[in-house]
């Protein structure tokens, strides 16, 4: 039973590390449970039940899993707030016009604020969801009463269950990423395993063992966000810090050199084996945290290829960092509040918020006309989609792909309405149930699978037309009509107001990734903190670049150039990260003045190149056919010879490759064509 059980919790943390989506999901939908549980035990009518849904449901979508200090702000801020705007709502409601252009202004409102951060985020969702709740369910005056009471309950029953029954602290969150992070250890070490059984070079399974690394890389951000990160403090969350990123640089490294003796071909099967047993050794080590022996098999591979006696190194390190990973479990630590520091950004129209605000504006009033040529009373479902398709998004392109997801999940929602219908149609208490679950797929579902979002919020809509007695196919098809009237108008107004293309954006947090890993301290003990915000960036730079790298891109020539260019930029980050690695060690005996500081000389000199030459306009898409990804092309690289044991020619060896690497990234930019692959 307990295998069962941690096998359920590794599938678990796969898709959900920390647990942190389906806390929220829980929380939405107990939240809504308890709220509809009273009002109906004080016999409200349908109306308020579908009104007491507002505050769990809202919350969850507004804060999520922030920091308990945000959640606690957000909320205490936002009931004020929600009764304030919902008599405008219900003021306004007998004069259509005057409440078209109020929503108006207040979608571009709760789009500007957005640049303080993302309590001024939440917040606007709040004033921008209780208007909407207002024309959604046709409130007058007279009703305010009621949907005080409504809603009132529901910001109760959210702030007993996320404040009481499922408080989740730091701490808490703390552990589960953590685990988190040693379950996808494991699982890149059974990558690893399948790459060297396979005896060739699979790109099947490299794609895997990638996707894996990736996971790990994901699980040490999250837990890097957490930690406390002053960098002067000698503290035990420091401690834990450097334990987790030396695991997953020696999880990476071993990656790496599975994927380099894929290549040796299938001759040494006997090695292969030694190499699998020492792998299954480690693997089962992770498995039984609670052991504390790590006797590795004694195998000679005596006559093997170099690449295989690498690798049996590596799995030694991976072995003495799963070690080390175990010195700090259940330390004391300092928390931080999960929010990095606010970054310097450009002010009046070049801000993004400002932009996007006055966007949104042009988006939705044209919506407002023209959803009400579709509908005088559903011509909201319009002016929604306009605003919704520019949330978390930068430039036109990113619209564009989020408006086709949310097209394609209404669709869907609308094709499965009426099967959904006829099950909630059993009753209330049927109904209730099925709501239920769509609350929680809304929440639970990974937030880049939009389109499954947006089905689930469909199927939701089609159950509270239910619970008001007003569901109709023809309803159902009117808010596909609205949805793609919406996404039209979002998509145009970001393309011909004030546009920023996906490589415009893409530019500029490419500069912001240049110049962190330009200042990094790479040969000092707090590059630890560097290498996580150079980290943090370079995941915001593939956002950007996200419609770019799609794979319904059409535009090859620039598919493959962003996809290059993100390849480069982690393998710089892998370098970073392992010389990080090795300068954080209390130990550590570096080199002095040698050739070290002229390797670091030539990379600073390379990006301040790189920088000017990105600053002005450097944007083009060199032709060079090199579409290896990043295990691939660090695989590649020369062979480290040095010692393996001295941190003075590990700390050579990286500074070597990132001079290499930021030469090619200069090339790739614009610059000579260096690291091109003959044709």
């Amino acid at each position: 039973m307990g295998i069962q059980l941690r096998r359920a919790w590794d599938r678990l943390a796969v898709r959900d590390p920390g647990l942190m989506r389906s806390t929220t999901a829980l929380a939405a939908v107990a939240g809504i449970a308890l709220a509809l549980a009273v009002l109906a035990f004080l016999d409200m009518p349908a109306p308020f039940l579908v009104a007491g849904c507002f505050a769990p449901f809202t919350a969850a979508l507004a804060i999520g899993d922030g920091s308990a200090r945000d959640q606690v702000f957000v909320v205490v801020a936002a009931v004020p707030l929600v009764f304030a705007v919902l008599p405008a709502g219900g003021a306004l409601a007998p004069f259509p016009v005057m409440a078209e252009a109020v929503f108006v202004v207040l979608i571009f409102w709760a789009v500007y604020i957005r640049r303080y951060g993302p309590r001024g985020q939440a917040l606007g969702i709040f004033a921008f969801m209780a208007y909407f709740l207002t024309q959604f369910l046709d409130a007058r005056v007279s009703d305010l009463p009621g949907l005080y009471a409504a809603v009132g309950v529901g910001f109760a029953a959210h702030a007993l269950v996320r404040f009481g029954l499922l408080r989740t602290g730091p701490a808490r969150t703390l552990r589960r990423l953590r685990r988190a992070f040693h379950t996808h250890l494991g699982h890149v070490v059974l990558g690893a395993i399948e790459v060297v059984r396979a005896g060739r070079d699979d790109a099947r399974l490299t794609r895997s063992l990638e996707r894996r690394v990736a996971r790990l890389h994901r699980d040490a951000l999250l837990i890097a966000d957490l930690l406390d990160q002053d960098v002067g403090a000698q503290s035990s969350a420091n401690r834990v810090l450097r334990r987790v990123a030396q695991a997953e640089v020696a999880a990476q490294r071993l990656a790496v050199l599975i994927v380099r003796s894929a290549s040796a071909g299938p001759a040494c099967s006997r090695a292969r084996e030694h190499l699998v047993a020492e792998l299954q050794v480690v693997h089962g080590h992770l498995m039984r945290p609670r052991d504390t022996d790590h006797d590795r098999v004694d195998r000679q591979l005596g006559g093997a290829p170099d690449a295989f006696l690498d690798v049996r190194h590596a799995i030694g390190e991976l072995t003495r960092a799963v070690a080390g990973l175990r010195l700090v479990d259940g330390a004391p630590y300092r928390l931080g509040d999960g929010r990095r520091p606010p970054r310097t950004s450009p002010r009046g129209l070049r801000r993004v918020t400002t932009r996007q605000a006055v966007q949104v504006a042009a988006a939705g009033a044209i919506a407002v006309v023209l959803g009400e040529l579709l509908s005088s009373e559903r011509w909201y479902w319009a002016v929604l989609t306009a605003w919704v398709v520019f949330v978390s998004t930068e430039s036109s392109e990113e619209i564009l792909v989020q408006g086709f997801q949310r097209l394609l999940g209404t669709v869907l929602g609308v094709v499965c309405g009426p099967a959904l219908a006829a099950v909630g149609g059993g009753g209330v208490l049927a109904a209730l149930c099925v709501s239920l679950v769509c609350v929680y797929g809304i929440f639970r579902t990974p937030p880049r699978a939009y389109w499954a979002v947006t089905f689930f919020v469909t199927c939701l809509i089609a159950m509270t037309f239910v619970l008001l007695g007003t569901f109709s196919a023809e309803l159902l098809a009117l808010r596909v009509q609205e949805t793609v009237l919406g996404a039209l108008c979002g998509v145009l107004m970001g393309t011909l107001v004030l546009p920023t293309t996906a490589g415009r954006a893409g530019a500029a947090r490419l500069l912001e990734v240049l110049r962190i890993l330009r200042r990094a301290r790479v040969r000092e003990g707090g590059a630890l903190f560097d290498i996580r915000e150079l980290d943090g960036a370079i995941e915001e730079l593939a956002g950007s670049l996200r419609p770019l790298t799609h794979p319904l891109n059409p535009r090859r020539a620039r598919r493959a150039h962003a996809r290059r260019l993100l390849a480069l930029l982690e393998s710089c980050a892998y370098h970073a990260r392992s010389l990080a690695a090795v300068t954080a060690e209390p130990a550590a005996q570096l080199g002095g003045a040698g050739c070290e500081v002229r390797a670091v000389e030539r990379i600073r000199a390379t990006l301040d190149r790189t920088i000017t030459l990105v600053e002005a306009g450097g944007w083009p898409a060199i032709p060079c056919h090199d579409g290896r990804r990043t295990l691939a092309r660090l695989a590649a690289e020369r062979r480290w010879g040095g010692d393996r044991t001295s941190a003075a020619h590990r700390e050579l060896f990286h500074l070597e490759r990132l001079d290499e690497a930021t030469t090619e990234l200069a090339g790739a930019l614009g610059g000579a064509r260096i690291g091109c692959p003959a044709r």
